[in-house]
Formats: structure tokens, C-alpha cells, sequence
């Protein structure tokens, strides 16, 4: 009886992209194997960063595996703890599946670092092991001679997407996925922003889930926008003009201080893949306070109360727990006299 063909692709898929599932096409393709099989990891051998909770890894993995009927998903390393040697988890699928044929698929830096992986020379005895050309670059010479098979160039790496950046080479599912389970996402906004904005921002939208929170409202979305409300304050003026003439010409009139939240409505949604108008609505008019929308309210109200800005905003914040539009309302009241208190000193200082 012939044996099952199965190609194992082993990583930490933190998260789960494009090139993963391009490696596994190219087997499919190349090797003639019947399956392949994705086997996340407890914690690799050679990384010593702290992965995101198996739970989610695996979650996103399965989103993605919908893609092709011939993609499966093995535990047996998260079935495991400590970290995930080759050797180990090869040996016991060759236990479980002593009628199938595996091949262990790797990209170039995995087989530059295979003299170190644990038992090498006896993993080969074991199994195939094929280099797939994910990103276009070579094995360094090696004393293995790994069968190499090429695959559609995928110019992208999980650390990358960690990092907010090549947010397209996610599945679609995936990128749903980590947004609605708020993944990745302080360290994109860290990308785009000082450490002190980021500690307001990550401060602005634990205000937001609170007020969210007493009023009924979806918690999540309002603490995305109090997240992402200021992912544009940071860049550079011509940068900001440059998006609101492209999304908002009329802005151009208004002073510049107020064009980062019509910038970062637009930012958020083709670097960050955040399309719902409601929190872009809540980011582009976060400044002004000019939408009576909910979340939009919560984000203004929260932004000008933010504990870390000095002052006690206390009795303020309590006022938008109670009544939220009347909150607002105060809110936006004290704001306006602040700003006419700060003109009259300007002006005061320019008459001397």
C-alpha cells in the first residue's frame, strides 16, 4: 500500500501570514505530498521571545488553514511543554503515524542553523528535509544536501507584522482575528508614536472601555479608537498635509494642530486595515469634538481627561460616567475655555 505523503511546516506562527501558507502551496506543488501539516510551537529552540498565547496562535492558524482542504493543523508540540525540538516532535509522529511519509519543510536561516538544532544528523534518517525559497535567498554552504523548491516570493516575516508593518500579507480572517482580540496592536502604535504618546494613548483608551463600558457600548471599539486616535500626531507637519489634502481638502484652512485626527482616520484604515467608519468617524473628529456620535464623543471626552495629562479630571470623568452626552458637553466647555485662556496669554506675551 502506498504511503500517505505529509510535508510538516513547524514554527511559532506569531501570526500566521502569506509566506506561511506559500511555503506550504510550493510542497503541495513541488513535493506531491498529500498534506501538509502546520505545527505550532510551545517555544522554539532557537528564539528566546515570548510568544503570543498558544490559544490565539492556534486560532489564527486555523482561520487560515481554511484556505485549502489539504492544510492541517498537529498540536503535538503545544501538547507539550518546555520548548519544541524537531526531533522530539518527529519522533513521536512517526510513532502516532507509522504509515505516512513525512518531509519537514524549512526556509533558508532554519537550514543555515540546522547544524544546531538538536540530534541533526540523526533527523535526517527520519525524514526529508526540503529549503523552500521563501524570500528569495540562498542556504550558505552547508554539509546537508537539502532538497530546495521554489515558491511565489513573499517578501515578509511575522516579526514584521508584529511590528504594524506588511499588514497586507495577512489572510484576511487572521487580520479580523488579531484586531477583534487586540493583538499586536500597542506595539503597531508604538511604531508611529514617542513612549510618551504611547502611554497616553494606551491610557486615553483604557478611559474610553471604561466610559464604553457604563453606557452600554461596545468596549472594544471604543478602546481601539482611544488606541489609534493619535497614530498621526507624530508626523511630521508636510507628512499630515499631504493626507488631509487627499481626504479632507477643506481641513487645509484649519491650523495644523487639528490635522493629525483627520490624517489618522485615513491611516488607520489603509496601514491598519481598521475599516469601521464608526472609529474612523471617532479619530477624525477626535480633536474638535465636532460629532455627537457615541464613540466619538467617548474618544474626545477621554483624550481631553486622560489622568496622565496632570490635571485632575476627576469630577470630569465621573460627569461622562454618569451622562455621557452631558459629559461630553462639560467637557467640551472646559476645553474651549482653556484654549481662550491660552490665546489671551499668548497674546499677552506678543504685546510686550
Amino acid at each position: 500500500m502506498k504511503k500517505k505523503k505529509v510535508a510538516l511546516l513547524g514554527g511559532s506562527f506569531d501570526p500566521i501570514h502569506w509566506g506561511h501558507l506559500n511555503m506550504a502551496k510550493a510542497a503541495l506543488e513541488h513535493l506531491k505530498v498529500d498534506e501538509v501539516w502546520f505545527i505550532p510551537s510551545n517555544q522554539t529552540p532557537l528564539k528566546d521571545r515570548v510568544l503570543s498565547p498558544a490559544a490565539d496562535r492556534l486560532a489564527m492558524v486555523r482561520l487560515a488553514l481554511k484556505e485549502d482542504p489539504r492544510f492541517k493543523i498537529s498540536t503535538v508540540d503545544l501538547s507539550r511543554n518546555g520548548k519544541s525540538y524537531t526531533f522530539d516532535t518527529l519522533k513521536i509522529l512517526k510513532k502516532q503515524f507509522p504509515e505516512v511519509e513525512f518531509a519537514w519543510l524549512m526556509g533558508a536561516d532554519q537550514a543555515n542553523q540546522f547544524d544546531q538544532w538538536k540530534n541533526a544528523d540523526q533527523l535526517l534518517e527520519m525524514a526529508d528535509f526540503a529549503v523552500v525559497d521563501r524570500d528569495g535567498k540562498e542556504p550558505e554552504s552547508s554539509r546537508f544536501n537539502f532538497k530546495r523548491i521554489p515558491m511565489v516570493y513573499t517578501p515578509v516575516s511575522s516579526s514584521e507584522i508584529r511590528k504594524g508593518e506588511k499588514i497586507n500579507f495577512l489572510p484576511e480572517s487572521v487580520r479580523q482575528y488579531l484586531l477583534d482580540h487586540e493583538l499586536y496592536l500597542v506595539a503597531w502604535v508604538s511604531r508611529h508614536v514617542s513612549a510618551k504618546r504611547l502611554a497616553h494613548s494606551a491610557s486615553v483608551a483604557r478611559l474610553c472601555r471604561m466610559f464604553a463600558k457604563a453606557h452600554g457600548l461596545d468596549e472594544h471599539k471604543a478602546w481601539l479608537a482611544g488606541l489609534f486616535h493619535d497614530v498621526a500626531k507624530d508626523m511630521p507637519i508636510n507628512e499630515q498635509k499631504k493626507w488631509v489634502a487627499a481626504i479632507n481638502p477643506a481641513g487645509l484652512s484649519e491650523h495644523h494642530a487639528i490635522w493629525h485626527g483627520y490624517a489618522g482616520s485615513e491611516i488607520v484604515r489603509r496601514n491598519f486595515g481598521i475599516e469601521d467608519p464608526v472609529i474612523q468617524n471617532a479619530i477624525f473628529n477626535h480633536v474638535k469634538g465636532t460629532s455627537y456620535d457615541p464613540y466619538a464623543m467617548i474618544v474626545f471626552a477621554a483624550d481631553k481627561l486622560d489622568p496622565l495629562r496632570g490635571y485632575d479630571s476627576k469630577p470630569l470623568i465621573s460627569a461622562c460616567m454618569l451622562d455621557l452626552y452631558n459629559g461630553f458637553m462639560l467637557v467640551k466647555r472646559e476645553n474651549r475655555e482653556f484654549l481662550d485662556r491660552e490665546k489671551r496669554v499668548l497674546a499677552e506675551k506678543e504685546s510686550f
